[in-house]
């Protein structure tokens, strides 16, 4: 039976060894520091086999067949596989025991608390201040355009780390990558002054973004996350803060990146700084360390009195974001312990799918480019987590597409989110993205007109112009062909006059006077004074257009113009009668 219960435990040290590299890198540390009850249990354990095995006489082959069963056992817990995408990591159906004081891994799509550890103790968060110090910085920034401003370093800074110079000036783009990658100091406390003027006019609005994200349990008096009483949250309330950064798409691609390079600009040139990740899951010195799902995280010493590490990771399973916090854990085994409850994360989160990846839901403006709509899809799929008391009626979704897209966007960039609220409370959202890139437009797209209704617009103005030149074309040709016709009905008109005059002629025919030639009908004198009244019309008509003047006016005109005239006549005909009588 001893011997038996000996076989047993040593099984049960090597299957904890084989589940971690790192622990088998430290054995001795580990033991001493995690479970001393246990090694020296394991020991007595071993003293009183070896005795009852002195004893039997069977202790060595006992110890060879135990030592075989462990190997074995070994080879078919932890096989060793070829492929680089592999994550390393068994599914893990039990909680896994962690050393870290404080632990919670949460689901970043549904908001679902799937393991926790006094995840609401007050601890000192570190440097996960640095992803609400990243917000607070976005948030406060007018546009992307202002990434490119610089922010020179002055001698205040070189008390928080010597990252750069006195007198380097470094963009605002490339501190949130030293802070979010390297986990500069500097470079958090060079933002903070530039975000908001002043230190501590940062450090409130930092709060105050805290209680926006409802965090009861969290506040920060330094931008960095140093060591003070006045800084303190909780796991969870860390887990939420990641939960958020991750929907800023600037602290997602930077949290993602394993290596990254800055340039500081100084009077003596230019100097590139290059800076590692923080995270072990994403640039670990050993393959036992790395997991490929990681999508993000951020590692570092709070400092004195505090002696472990806080770490916040983010992962990747199948598009449901799984979000683990570690608070005052050790430092050699913050990496394993992460990944372990990531994996026991995967296997006990809940999956209700809400939304499929890729699908369509709508449209979003974008100003200055030569399209002005681009379609939205859901960049993966949307999950919601409803607890067991709970109902799927509670489940309400909304589509929201940012207002202030600017021309040019790639393909992939975000352009809204498709939120998902359980209770009326938001528990995840989705990113929406374009399947397209956005070219800068013409002018016109200035005003949310793209290229293609710009064109569509001269074209719809070149055929109203054509079409209005068009009438007036028509309407000439007319008033001409009416002319052309009027005078060809005058002209006919009077040669049938002359033609009857002449036939009268002819004829020797007289009128009642004894005139040959002049009128002796009703017909004939029509026909003059129709004549008549055509010819005064046609030349009314032309008077009228030539000077703008309306016909009434002319026809006014004329009678005036005709009664000075008579008025003229008369005294000329009365001064010439009275010449000849005084002759």
């Amino acid at each position: 039976m001893s011997v038996l219960l000996v076989l047993t435990l040593m099984t049960t040290i090597s299957f904890d060894v084989a589940l971690s590299p790192a622990f088998a890198e430290g054995e001795e540390e580990t033991a001493a520091e995690t479970a001393p009850a246990e090694g020296e249990a394991a020991a007595e354990g071993e003293a009183a086999a070896e005795g009852e095995a002195a004893a039997e006489g069977g202790g060595e082959a006992a110890a060879a067949e135990g030592e075989a069963a462990e190997a074995e056992q070994t080879e078919e817990e932890e096989p060793v596989s070829s492929d680089p995408l592999d994550t390393g990591l068994r599914r893990q159906t039990e909680a896994p025991e962690i050393t870290a004081s404080s632990a919670i891994v949460m689901s970043g799509s549904t908001s679902e608390v799937v393991y926790e550890k006094h995840s609401e103790r007050k601890m000192s968060p570190g440097k996960i201040t640095m992803l609400m110090n990243a917000m607070v910085v976005i948030d406060n920034m007018y546009n992307d355009a202002e990434l490119s401003n610089t922010i020179e370093i002055t001698e205040d800074l070189m008390q928080y780390g010597d990252t750069f110079q006195v007198g380097e000036s470094i963009s605002v783009g490339d501190l949130l990558k030293a802070m979010l990658v390297g986990g500069s100091d500097q470079a958090a406390e060079a933002l903070a002054t530039y975000s908001a003027s002043s230190r501590k006019i940062f450090i409130k609005e930092m709060n105050s973004k805290a209680m926006e994200l409802g965090l009861m349990d969290t506040q920060f008096s330094n931008p960095k996350g140093s060591y003070n009483a006045k800084t303190y949250s909780t796991a969870r309330d860390c887990a939420v803060i990641a939960q958020a950064a991750m929907r800023y798409q600037l602290i997602k691609d930077y949290f993602a990146m394993r290596t990254v390079e800055v340039t500081a600009v100084s009077s003596a040139g230019e100097r590139t700084v290059s800076l590692r990740n923080t995270n072990p899951l994403l640039t670990g010195t050993k393959q036992s360390e790395l997991y490929n799902l990681t999508k993000g995280g951020i590692l570092g010493k709070v400092g004195d009195p505090v002696e472990g590490v806080q770490y916040a990771g983010v992962a990747t399973v199948d598009d449901m974001q799984l979000i683990v916090v570690l608070m005052d854990s050790k430092e050699k085994k913050v990496a394993y312990e992460a990944k372990s409850l990531l994996q026991y994360g995967d296997t006990k989160v809940t999956r209700n799918t809400i939304v499929k990846a890729g699908k369509k839901v709508g449209k979003a403006r974008v100003r200055g480019g030569n399209i002005t709509h681009v379609k939205a899809y859901t960049e993966t799929k949307g999950f919601a987590y409803v607890p067991p008391e709970g109902s799927n009626d509670l489940v309400q979704t909304e589509v929201v597409m940012y207002d202030d897209l600017k021309a040019p966007l790639k393909e992939g960039s975000k352009v809204g989110e498709f939120r998902i609220y359980v209770a009326d409370e938001l528990k995840g959202t989705v990113d929406l993205v374009t399947k397209t890139d956005v070219k800068r437009g013409w002018w016109p797209s200035r005003y949310y007109i793209s290229n293609f209704a710009t064109v569509v617009i001269c074209l719809v103005l070149l055929a109203i112009a054509a079409l209005i030149m068009r009438i007036l074309y028509v309407r000439k040709r007319r008033e001409q062909i009416k002319a052309a016709r009027r005078e060809r009905r005058l002209r006919e008109m009077a040669r049938q006059q002359l033609a009857m005059e002449e036939d009268r002629r002819r004829r020797n025919w007289t009128d009642r006077t004894g005139v040959a030639g002049e009128q002796i009908g009703p017909r004939t004198g029509d026909l003059r004074a129709m004549a008549k009244r055509e010819t005064r019309r046609e030349e009314l008509i032309a008077e009228a257009a030539r000077t703008g003047a309306s016909p009434k006016t002319i026809v006014k005109r004329k009678a005036k113009t005709e009664k000075k005239r008579e008025a003229a006549r008369e005294k000329a005909k009365k001064k010439n009668t009275s010449t000849d009588v005084h002759n």
